[in-house]
């Protein structure tokens, strides 16, 4: 007898096995550990100008944006240090 015959014989038994089946898979996934999700901060700057008497527009377009398109180009986050 093999399993085709076994499963078209006794459908109730295949479907009681196919659940625990799931049942014991789901128990086990819920109780395993988040060791492979580590806790990560992605690296973010933010841009802060000041232009006297400019208009919010302005300063975005001449002055933000080219601040940030050379920031963009940093490669090593951890490396950079700014002084005031």
């Amino acid at each position: 007898m093999n399993l085709p015959e076994v499963s078209v014989r006794r459908p109730i038994t295949t479907i009681m096995l196919f659940m625990a089946i799931m049942i014991i898979g789901y128990v086990s996934f819920s109780r395993l550990p988040i060791d492979l999700f580590p806790e990560i901060e992605p690296p973010n700057i933010s841009v802060l100008t000041q232009y006297p008497g400019a208009s919010a527009q302005d300063v975005e377009l001449n002055v933000t944006k080219k601040i940030e398109a050379g920031l963009s180009s940093i490669t090593n986050w951890g490396v950079v240090s700014f002084s005031s």
